[in-house]
């Protein structure tokens, strides 16, 4: 099928051209509509159902909201984790997944338990609602209206109602959460003593409010020919409209108005949350989330358009300004991952030109880089691969290249043994069909192994497909992008290539490159050495593994390289207790310190939550965006570690009481995505006390606190939130005969207020809020509110209720149904499983004594890096055992297998080295290098034992075979691996964004293939030449045992057996315990059957003369 395939594409050189140049275009367009972004998403599927009740503490939430939610969607099938946040006001379920789950089908079920949660939810607890449909990396653009002459209100009102509107209309943008500023409420601020004097109650003002704000609809009448709808309306518009509200009338009949007894107002929400920047005072904040599935890049760029619409038309004063566009992340990981493509393609140009010494053949070998990828895009969109850092960077061009130099060479090879036969052609044409045959000659005899040899590399991609989870989603794309590009790199090789070469090459010009000769000359005087101490160089092969084994033990382990997305941001978290105008001013602080880092560009800080809960936090937690100038231009610090820890250093002097954790944005919002957090390690313990949880954890990180690399340690907190605790005393309520719903009435108006319907100003609609004219936070004042009795007396509150300040839970964090609290660290100046082995040895103590129904988990990049690992170390291991039966199945034998793979220790033990040499830790981009240059290795082992049994076909001994196999393979196997890596030399010196990743595969390849290469083309003759010398005096052996049997067997009557016989006598002879080989019964016709059974053809004619070493 491949012989018939190539022969049919030079015959058909035209239309396989046109159809290349076709599929090009098609690639060429699909790069256009490409969806790219800077890193993988890898996001789980989950679903976020969140209920907001402003009220509620902690305790309330968890058990009326949180719990019954978690109940119904216990039992959705394909979830693997549920978990839960239940704060003052708002309790957020998320549902994760199974890989693969369709997020609008795993949406639907969601939905449908919401429905029956609503049932047990009691009634005025807030309705769950699912959260938009975006990912970790969702968060595409943020900015924030400023104004120096709008107050807080106006710019809230404007950026809900017009600006964040006119963004959210944006195509793939699926919300816009906004944050800070005051939402703006109209507001009746009601005196509890005038109600009292009136003889009036809460339920009453609450009933009238509700009832005289609505419309309604007469139906229609008829008038002559006019139909006329009759429409009744009271709605309030205006602030008179509510003062003059009667709410009863007196006993002289006059009505008594709202605006007696109540202030009437328009002012600011209760806020659960506030933006700041640059030390300058409060801004409203707005993030655009991208719709999941969307093109980052052109979404932003819409959105950018749209923002300068908008700018256009922006009342007097006010201003946009941006503190967050991925787009400029994008644009530097896509600089570097096109930087160094084009840097890699110019040197493999290069290196091809010098190596092959034909610039035609050298550019037609080239178009074997850019076609096939081009290819691979149609496959990426058809498929959904995003184009990224990962996807993109990690295309090794060396094997893209690899079917098509071994091609060229093979035409080369045969131009140059059949010159005389293409010179005898006198006439043109004769001259191009005999150039013809030898192309297509050269193309079919080396067509199959090519093939072979891409199955192998594609094998050996294989373990990465069978990742899961964070791993698989960031390197399967990787691993099928890598796939596809090799397949059509193969198809390229089979059918484009021998069509183009078959006219480029009509009339070829014979030459030789005289730096080649003399690479060869030294590879002769190296091998003739090598040969000759071939003891000497197997020790040396072996001392390479072992030292590279041996100093591999010293490399530490991470899960991902960190990669550093330009900015910095800063997780705080206060006490429970901390006010929110006591976090607007330190927020302040922590800004102007920051400012005076001359890296620093701006700082927006954000301190809990908007008024939508898109984020489950509170007024004690918060996140500063630190967006930094270019590396190049920093002068305070020398790496992105150490301009953290000065920055750290200097904000505690400002928030003691805080803890401060240094990141980056979207490693923070992916690390909180995946497992709850925004740390590196996590250890999550779960139990039922939150009081012994906090213990516990603490007793955690007092250990960890001293494991050398441990950065930003904190605790989670989820005690010490102080509460005003109204309780009813039932027993007094009975006795004044107060119900318990006057008493929460009360509570309830206390600061939040009861909201009693809408007031619209045309399109926009603000709350109708009903609140006592109380200072709260005086509880003398509290206690004396009155309440009315069933006689229509009052008494004071605390008649009735007990009044006291507790103690509370902050937050009530759940997974798996079970309370759990964290201890968070981040590592610095260390690696990650090494911080890990050393942190469970110091806390394996605590483990041991957990209190019953307590445990624990470790969690975070650990967890990522563990469950890879699992994973590699068992499908590792098949796929090579996969490729070492293919290996057998094409050479016939287990020799060739066993000689091919010898390269294999010398590529890893190349690559380990280099990890040492330079300072970089293991990671999963570094067992992906190892995995690519084991294929490089293989692959060349493959192209060698190919040309020694040509060599022994054509006669040669072994030993000379071993020898000129190494000399005629020398150019296309040196010519991949110097291709291989010098493909990869720009993304292992590169500093640019995002080469943080590349930069460990990259040097494993590059440092695999240079010690294989040095140690290879010596070690594998030796080793070749010892096995087939090993299984020819085997099967001499074996030869020598059958005849000795059948000598014993049938005496002088044994040359008349049967085919059953014989069969019988092969199997005793290869497990004979006779100790006696009579070496005269060793015959030379018994050693040609030997060399036969060894898959090697013995030709006829004068012998093999032996090739003179120089």
């Amino acid at each position: 099928m491949i012989d018939k395939l190539i022969r049919t594409s030079i015959k058909n050189r035209a239309l396989v051209l046109v159809l290349t140049f076709m599929v090009t275009l098609v690639g060429i367009y699909n790069a256009f509509f490409l969806s790219i972004d800077a890193i993988p998403d890898v996001t789980n599927v989950q679903v976020s159902a969140v209920t907001t009740s402003p009220g509620l503490s902690p305790l309330e939430v968890e058990q009326f909201i949180t719990y019954p939610i978690e109940m119904e969607f216990t039992g959705l099938p394909n979830i693997t984790e549920i978990r839960s946040i239940s704060r003052t006001g708002v309790s957020s379920v998320t549902v994760i997944f199974k890989d693969g789950t369709d997020i609008y089908f795993a949406r639907q079920l969601v939905n449908e338990r919401i429905k029956q949660a609503e049932a047990i939810i009691p009634p005025g607890y807030g309705r769950p609602e699912l959260s938009p449909i975006a990912t970790g990396l969702g968060d595409i653009y943020e900015f924030v209206l400023t104004s120096d002459r709008h107050s807080p209100e106006e710019l809230r009102t404007y950026m809900d109602w017009e600006l964040s509107r006119d963004v959210k209309s944006v195509e793939g943008i699926i919300d816009v959460n906004i944050i800070g500023g005051q939402v703006r409420q109209y507001q009746v601020k009601i005196d509890p003593r005038r109600l009292a004097v009136h003889n009036l109650t809460l339920s009453q003002i609450y009933d009238k409010l509700e009832s005289a704000n609505q419309n309604t609809g007469g139906g229609y009448i008829s008038k002559n020919s006019e139909q006329i709808v009759i429409r009744g309306e009271s709605q309030y518009t205006s602030i008179e409209d509510l003062k003059n509200t009667a709410v009863t009338t007196a006993g002289d009949g006059i009505p008594l108005l709202l605006g007696q007894i109540a202030e009437v107002e328009i002012g600011p929400a209760l806020r659960f949350g506030l933006v700041t920047k640059d030390s300058k005072g409060e801004v409203v904040g707005a993030t655009a989330m991208m719709l999941m599935g969307q093109n980052s890049l052109e979404v932003v760029k819409r959105v950018k358009v749209r923002i300068e619409e908008i700018r256009g038309r922006l009342p007097p004063g006010m201003k946009i300004e941006t503190f967050y566009d991925r787009s400029e992340f994008i644009g530097r990981t896509l600089s570097t991952i096109f930087t160094n493509l084009a840097e890699a393609a110019v040197l493999v140009v290069i290196v091809l030109i010098l190596a092959l010494g034909t610039v035609k053949g050298a550019l037609l070998v080239a178009l074997a880089i850019p076609i096939p990828m081009l290819v691979a895009t149609i496959f990426m969109n058809a498929f959904g691969i995003v184009g990224n850092l990962m996807s993109l960077g990690a295309l090794d061009f060396g094997l893209l290249v690899d079917g098509t130099i071994v091609m060229l060479e093979s035409i080369l090879h045969g131009f140059i043994l059949k010159r005389a036969f293409y010179e005898m052609q006198t006439k043109l044409e004769d001259r191009e069909l005999a150039a013809e045959e030898i192309i297509t000659d050269a193309c079919v005899r080396v067509g199959r192994a090519a093939t072979f040899s891409v199955a192998i590399i594609l094998l050996v991609y294989l373990p990465l497909m069978s990742l899961e989870g964070v791993e698989g989603r960031m390197f399967k794309p990787m691993a099928i992008t890598v796939a596809l590009a090799l397949a059509a790199a193969l198809l390229f090789s089979l059918t484009t290539f021998p069509a183009a070469a078959s006219i480029i090459f009509k009339n070829p010009v014979f030459h030789h490159s005289k730096y080649w000769d003399i690479i060869t000359e030294k590879y002769k005087q190296l091998l003739d050495f090598g040969m000759s101490r071939k003891k000497e160089f197997c020790y040396a092969g072996i001392g390479i593994v072992v030292f590279a084994l041996l100093i591999g033990t010293t490399l530490g382990s991470e899960f991902l390289p960190r990669i550093d997305e330009g900015e910095i941001a800063v997780d705080i978290k206060r006490l429970p207790s901390t006010s929110i105008n006591y976090s607007r001013d330190t927020n302040s602080d922590m800004e102007a310190v920051l400012k005076r880092f001359p890296e620093v560009i701006s700082v927006v800080s954000r301190m809990g939550r908007g008024e939508s809960a898109a984020e489950p936090v509170g007024t004690d937690e918060g996140e500063a965006m630190v967006k930094l100038k270019p590396r190049k231009e920093w002068t305070s610090a020398d790496d992105r570690d150490e301009l953290m820890n000065k920055m750290k250093d200097e904000i505690l002097k400002f928030i003691p009481s805080s803890t401060i954790s240094l990141s980056q944005p979207i490693e923070n919002r992916v690390n909180a995505l995946l497992s709850g957090s925004k740390a590196d390690v996590v250890i999550k313990i779960y139990g039922d006390d939150l009081v012994k949880l906090k213990d516990i954890a603490a007793q955690f990180a007092g250990k960890l606190k001293t494991v050398p690399g441990v950065a930003d340690l904190r605790v989670q907190r989820v005690l010490g939130l102080p509460l005003v605790e109204i309780k009813v005393d039932r027993e007094n309520m009975a006795r004044y005969g107060v119900q318990a719903e006057e008493i929460l009435a009360t509570v309830e108006a206390l600061r939040l207020g009861r909201n009693t319907g809408k007031v619209f100003e045309g399109f926009k609609r603000f709350d109708l809020v009903v609140r006592l004219k109380i200072d709260a936070t005086d509880l003398e004042q509290v206690e004396n509110i009155p309440v009315f009795t069933s006689s229509g007396s009052t008494v004071p509150l605390a008649q009735v209720a007990e009044i006291k300040l507790v103690e509370g839970p902050a937050a009530i964090y759940r997974e798996s149904l079970k309370r759990r609290i964290m201890v968070e660290t981040n590592i610095r100046g260390r690696d990650l499983v090494g911080f890990v082995n050393e942190a469970q040895k110091a806390t394996a103590e605590i483990e041991k004594n957990l209190p019953p129904g307590y445990r624990t988990d470790w969690g975070g990049q650990f967890e990522n890096f563990t469950r890879a690992k699992e994973r590699l170390t068992l499908v590792v291991p098949i796929a090579l055992a996969i490729i070492f039966f293919m290996l057998m199945a094409a050479f016939g034998s287990i020799y060739y297998a066993l000689g091919v793979f010898i390269v294999v220790p010398l590529a890893v033990s190349g690559g380990i080295i280099g990890l040492v040499f330079r300072g970089l830790p293991f990671s999963i981009p570094a067992g992906v290098g190892f995995i690519a240059v084991s294929g490089i290795a293989v692959l060349n082992g493959v192209v060698y034992a190919s040309t020694l049994r040509e060599e022994l076909e054509k006669g040669a001994s072994i030993s000379d075979a071993v020898y000129l196999a190494g000399i005629h393979s020398l150019r296309p196997v040196m010519t991949t691996e110097i291709i291989a890596a010098v493909g990869f030399i720009p993304m292992a010196i590169s500093t640019m964004a995002g080469a943080e990743v590349q930069r460990p595969l990259a040097t494993v390849v590059i440092f695999g293939v240079i010690v294989a290469t040095v140690f290879s083309r010596v070690l594998l003759p030796i080793v070749m030449e010892y096995l087939l010398n090993l299984n020819e005096s085997q099967e001499k052996r074996k030869s020598a045992k059958r005849k000795l049997l059948e000598k014993r067997a049938f005496g002088n009557h044994g040359q008349n057996f049967s085919h059953d016989n014989n069969e019988w006598l092969d199997a005793h002879a290869e497990h004979s315990h006779f100790q006696d080989e009579p070496k005269e019964i060793v015959t030379e016709e018994d050693s040609s059957d030997a060399e036969k059974k060894n898959g090697l053809k013995k030709k006829s004619g004068p012998k093999s003369k032996k090739v003179k070493k120089k």
